[in-house]
């Protein structure tokens, strides 16, 4: 996969990986969002947009496929590789021109109104910009930063934008500038490959050059292309540029919402946020304008849910540096960012229940609220296995780690404080430590005795009973040990040469097979008090005098 891809070229390659679906027909912009929801598993491109020059491009990195395809791995190594990658650190390289600046239009000649503007969810405040990476310096640092914002339409020059959230580098980035008595340079990339969105979305600290990181995803510089008329770079393989000034002096204090949120509803009311003016508008020809979906009826389908990879990575490595021997993280799709499980090796009696409380704080992104830790047995991406799991390696009052006052999402509807959330963890590994038999959760293997032996020789029903004797009396057999033993023989000679035995045999305590022996009782031990465990006491009868 090329290391910077512009968008048409991310767009082929996602036809031939089979993820895109192609609208044909010209639509009107009213349509968009039917279009988008008749298709929720795959990208969508419409073509043809009444009375507009670009084209849609939707639904693009929408599922934990995707991602494990532009991170070339397995999708459940996406968390890992992430942050992998995450970890290195390549200087960009400045170019003189690039694509995007093959239409620029300044000034009064900006209008945003040439974009296929429309209301997604019938609650909207307005019309939307969702694939917005916001870049800009910090007025202290100069260091880099951009992250993915919602934008919504206030005049053909004009956008409010979404920065409640206290953690957002950009909105610190404007706080700090507001503190100067100054306003923020702020450009606005719209439309690129999955890699930059994984890229931007990965937990770094606070004073990492995110350009460097993307370099690190690429693993080669990124290409960057200075702005037309504020002093920001931007990547060179960006399809559409809005150059802002954030009105940072002015406050929060512009209406932008509600809008509907990642949880399927909408969320958080009408805000009070920024301002942003438009100096300039710069694009390709033959545009590609890119819509970020999210909410609508399948929100698990939806590009929100590139926080998916971003949490997997935020906890995978949170649980490395933990010392935690982590095998892989999942947030499922169904769970909206809330939920994430872990499967890992403890090392201890305690590994599970630090595991959960590392799961629960350490993202960026204030996710997830619920988490549940897993034995290596398990396999976290099968829901049914999860479940059992759940069912008999979980015990609610011994298993459970709960934590107040947490931050989370502002839209969560069962937050009592916008952002303050209680969060809760399960720990569904097998007990540890003295009193806890690890037999008790073997999970129970279907039998496969393989072919019989080629040289078989045919046995008659006593020769059989015979042999069986004289095994079971060389030591203690298992039924299965039997059965591998006459493997080939007619199950009715095997069945009837047991069942004339049977008289003779009686069963050792030696769990978990509980062999067969040669015995004058059927339970051939003495029975001594049960030592205290989870197995009903019913399942232990008294030996009969």
């Amino acid at each position: 996969m090329p290391s910077q891809q512009s968008l048409p070229e991310f767009v082929q390659a996602m036809d031939a990986a089979g993820f895109l679906v192609r609208i044909t027909d010209e639509i009107r912009v009213d349509q968009i969002p039917k279009t988008l929801e008749a298709n929720p598993t795959k990208a969508v491109l419409i073509e043809k947009i009444k009375d507009c020059e670009f084209s849609v491009l939707a639904n693009a990195y929408s599922n934990q496929d995707m991602y494990a395809w532009a991170m070339e791995c397995d999708r459940t190594e996406t968390g890992r590789k992430m942050v992998e990658k995450a970890k290195s650190r390549v200087k960009w390289e400045i170019v003189e021109t690039a694509p995007c600046k093959e239409v620029i239009l300044k000034g009064d000649d900006v209008d945003l109104t040439r974009l296929p503007l429309f209301l997604h969810h019938d609650r909207d405040g307005h019309a939307y910009t969702n694939d917005n990476l916001f870049i800009s310096k910090h007025p202290d640092t100069g260091v880099y930063d951009w992250g993915i914002y919602r934008s919504m339409f206030r005049s053909k020059n004009e956008k409010s934008v979404d920065m409640t959230c206290t953690s957002h580098r950009q909105r610190i980035h404007a706080m700090a500038a507001a503190k100067k008595g100054q306003n923020l340079e702020v450009a606005m990339v719209i439309g690129g490959p999955i890699l930059d969105k994984i890229s931007a979305l990965v937990g770094v600290p606070g004073d990492t050059d995110d350009f460097e990181v993307l370099g690190g995803f690429y693993g080669a510089p990124a290409k960057m292309v200075k702005c037309e008329t504020i002093d920001v770079m931007v990547p060179a393989n960006a399809e559409l540029v809005l150059e802002c000034e954030l009105m940072a002096t002015e406050g929060l204090n512009f209406d932008e919402g509600p809008y509907g949120e990642f949880t399927g509803m909408y969320g958080g009311g009408m805000k009070h946020n920024y301002r942003l003016k438009i100096k300039a508008m710069t694009y390709r020809k033959n545009p590609i304008y890119q819509h970020c979906t999210i909410g609508g009826m399948h929100p698990w389908y939806t590009d929100n849910m590139l926080q998916l990879p971003a949490i997997e990575a935020d906890l995978y490595g949170a649980l490395r540096l933990a010392g935690i021997d982590v095998v892989e993280v999942r947030s499922p799709a169904g769970g909206l960012s809330n939920i994430a499980y872990a499967k890992i090796r403890p090392l201890g009696a305690g590994d599970a229940k630090q595991a959960l409380g590392l799961m629960l704080t350490c993202s960026k992104q204030g996710l997830p609220k619920v988490a549940m830790v897993f034995n290596d047995d398990v396999d976290i991406w099968d829901d049914q296995a999860v479940l059992a799991a759940m069912a008999f390696r979980y015990m609610p009052d011994r298993d459970t780690v709960m934590i107040k006052d947490c931050n989370t999402m502002t839209v969560d509807p069962k937050c009592a404080e916008p952002g303050v959330s209680s969060k809760i963890g399960m720990d569904c590994t097998k007990p540890m430590g003295a009193g806890w038999n690890p037999d008790e959760f073997i999970k129970s293997a279907v039998t496969d005795l393989g072919e019989p032996p080629a040289d078989l020789k045919p046995l008659t029903e006593d020769e059989i009973a015979r042999e069986m004797e004289a095994f079971i009396g060389a030591e203690p057999r298992a039924w299965l040990d039997i059965l591998k033993h006459f493997h080939g023989q007619p199950y009715k000679f095997i069945y009837g040469a047991f069942g004339s035995l049977r008289h003779k045999l009686g069963r050792m305590n030696d769990a978990p097979w509980y062999r067969y022996t040669l015995s004058d009782r059927p339970f051939a031990f003495e029975a001594k008090p049960a030592a205290l465990s989870n197995f009903d006491p019913r399942h232990v009868g008294s030996t009969p005098a």
